[in-house]
């Protein structure tokens, strides 16, 4: 579901407790910092900070380690995302006004691993930047062509993504943007910086950070007068009361930087203002060369109005790229300059999906509520739709595949499913669905669609009407049939069933069972009862062995079962919430009895999990399913049904004669007998 708040509600409930003429179009989220949190304002620049809760519903807060703390406190909390692959914000926008879109991230061995994760940044569509550094923090000016944007971070299988802070800030006159490009900050600097201070806000009224340039070959100047501007967006008069000028017998200024990519086109701001007063016969001039490209000449004036110096550079095949600043002929001063950014352009792509799919599937959204991670355009960023869907590689992407299963859905199919109309593959089975299937549906069935409805034993495939006298009639011929079939059948099971059994209690003698422990000794927390002998397992680590909980298996006692590969080996994950305080008990007490029980007709257990509020069970993996899938089949007579089941209850086949435990009545179920 969208978002509701937008930018100009969240300002208003804080634009009365700061400076609100100087913060007005500001947006500034703390990613982890708890919801419940009224925000702070930096000691330092004096921006009030919020929790980023509202805007995300995917993440687990974390903070850094105490060592870290020496960073400003915006970045003490972290939002990190081990469970979807794709993680967005969805942010309201005013369309066609230019934001600076500034996200940082301090990794701060949060997580106790002391090793940065790999992961990407995208601005809807298109990839920002690739974060690979334990600090670091980009820019963007953009100017979004719709109310919205979202922000997203994919994880690339290089760690976990995390994103310690993200701000907005919106910029007056459409400043920045050239033509219809964004602007990715490469760099900004305040070139003469005698103090070796960072600037941001309050010194630039719209908080770009200016960082110290050190070239030994320079000359600082500087001075206290004010600068005279014309216009609020210039850079702040802080930075141009510095300049820096060339080393004495040096008659130009050079700036290099690298390129990772050498097919990046550049565009930079070059500032500049005469911090001295000339005497009759000195004159400064200067011209400027990237390459082979020249501009000029570029004459500052003393202490007024800031030159208008922007240049686009043209593309350049190249990893390594030159500005030199040079005095014209009759100068006789050599160049200054104060105050430098360099941006690389960027296409932001405006393709969104099909306006009639995205209506479809947020109406399943607000209707169930079902993924968390569904937030922005459903089939982009390309590559990574929404949980559970799939989408055409079309120019306007379709969804084309959206699975629905279990999700405890329940009610009736909604119509509006139908409105999806690339749909191939609708999966909504192991739900509680009722009532009939929708006519389109059937209609689309027909026409190719592959309808999953399996595990909804309440939802009418064809009609919700009686049977009618022909089909009982139907009925009453084969059950006789079936019935005298499924006798036989009984008597062959049976026959073998018991006899299996002699033999196993022949060999056995109660040689099957080890018992670890005091069975009788109180439960304790849940992390220490565990025997260190069994493996325990991250959160993170689960992931990785499901796949990212791509292959569900079932529902189990306490949650979902998962598929998954754990050193080459075939398990199954049943996960639980804590949230559930009568199941989180039962799962104490199912850990303690498996953790001390052995028996060739229990389930083993590979692994556990403990981790923060993520439990788990990991056992081995039973390929043939259960005995109710194999009971559950038309051609199996009902009384051979309640045999096999009535011995499953009785005493005499209870695993308690076997050992001094009572297993909870819940686990004992025709899906809880697992075939090897």
């Amino acid at each position: 579901m969208e978002i509701a708040i937008s930018i100009w509600l969240l300002l208003s409930s804080f634009v009365l407790h700061v400076q609100a003429q100087d913060q007005f179009g500001f947006v500034s989220l703390d990613c982890g910092l708890p919801a419940n949190s009224s925000g702070y304002i930096d000691s330092k620049t004096k921006i009030k900070y919020i929790s980023d809760e509202s805007f995300i519903k995917t993440g687990e807060s974390s903070r850094v380690a105490p060592e870290f703390k020496n960073y400003e406190q915006s970045l003490w909390t972290l939002r990190s995302f081990s469970q979807y692959i794709r993680n967005c914000y969805n942010i309201s926008a005013s369309k066609d006004t230019e934001y600076l879109i500034r996200a940082s991230f301090l990794y701060g061995n949060y997580d106790g691993l002391n090793k940065t994760p790999q992961f990407d940044l995208y601005l809807g569509n298109t990839r920002w930047t690739t974060v690979d550094d334990s600090y670091y923090y980009t820019e963007m000016m953009h100017t979004p062509s719709v109310d919205k944007f979202s922000i997203c971070l994919i994880n690339i299988g290089y760690g976990i993504p995390f994103i310690s802070t993200l701000e907005f800030r919106e910029l007056p006159y459409s400043s920045y943007s050239p033509l219809s490009y964004s602007l990715r900050l490469y760099k900004r600097y305040d070139m003469g910086s005698i103090t070796n201070q960072q600037y941001r806000f309050p010194d630039d009224p719209y908080d770009r950070v200016w960082e110290t340039y050190e070239d030994n070959n320079y000359t600082p100047l500087s001075t206290l007068d004010s600068i005279v501007t014309d216009n609020l967006e210039d850079t702040p008069v802080v930075v141009m009361q510095t300049a820096a000028t060339s080393k004495k017998g040096i008659q130009y200024l050079n700036f290099s930087w690298d390129s990772r990519n050498g097919s990046d086109e550049f565009y930079a701001y070059l500032y500049f203002a005469e911090l001295e007063q000339l005497q009759s016969n000195e004159f400064r001039g200067f011209n400027i060369t990237y390459d082979e490209y020249m501009t000029g000449p570029i004459i500052p004036k003393y202490l007024g109005t800031i030159t208008d110096t922007s240049f686009l550079f043209p593309l350049i095949t190249t990893s390594k790229h030159h500005i030199s600043i040079f005095p014209i002929d009759n100068s006789t001063l050599p160049p200054i300059i104060n105050a430098l950014e360099i941006y690389t352009m960027m296409t932001i792509s405006k393709i969104e999906s099909y306006d009639g799919d995205v209506d479809a599937i947020s109406n399943v959204q607000s209707t169930y509520g079902v993924i968390k991670n569904w937030v922005g355009d459903p089939c982009l960023p390309s590559g990574y739709p929404w949980s559970g869907l799939s989408c055409s590689s079309d120019p306007i992407p379709r969804i084309t595949s959206l699975d629905l299963s279990n999700n405890y859905l329940t009610g009736e199919v909604p119509t509006f499913l139908s409105e999806l109309k690339h749909l191939t593959v609708l999966n909504l089975e192991n739900n509680n669905l009722t009532g009939s299937l929708p006519p389109e549906l059937k209609k689309r069935q027909k026409n190719g669609l592959t309808l999953r409805t399996l595990g909804n034993p309440n939802l009418c495939l064809d009609s919700c009407t009686n049977m009618t006298p022909e089909r009982k009639k139907s009925n009453n011929i084969i059950i006789p049939a079936v019935a005298s079939v499924g006798g036989l059948l009984a008597f062959l099971i049976i026959a073998v069933i018991v006899y299996w059994i002699a033999k196993s209690n022949k060999k056995q003698q109660g040689d099957d069972v080890a018992l670890i422990g005091n069975p009788t000794k109180a439960y304790t927390q849940l992390g220490s009862s565990l025997e260190t002998r069994r493996r325990q397992l991250t959160f993170a680590e689960v992931v990785m062995i499901t796949n990212n909980f791509e292959k569900v298996l079932g529902k189990g006692g306490f949650g979902m079962v998962y598929y998954g590969v754990l050193d080459e080996t075939q398990v199954a994950g049943e996960m639980i919430s804590p949230s559930a305080v009568q199941g989180y008990s039962q799962f104490q007490a199912e850990v303690t009895i498996l953790m001390r029980v052995h028996h060739r007709n229990l389930t083993n257990l590979v692994g556990y999990m403990n981790d923060g509020d993520h439990l788990g069970l990991i056992y081995e993996y039973m390929a043939r399913g259960n005995l109710a899938e194999h009971l559950s089949g038309n051609l199996l007579a009902l009384a051979t049904r309640y045999m096999l089941q009535h011995m499953l209850h009785n005493p005499i086949y209870e695993m308690k004669m076997y050992i001094k435990f009572n297993f909870r009545n819940q686990n004992r179920k025709l899906k809880h007998v697992l075939l090897v």
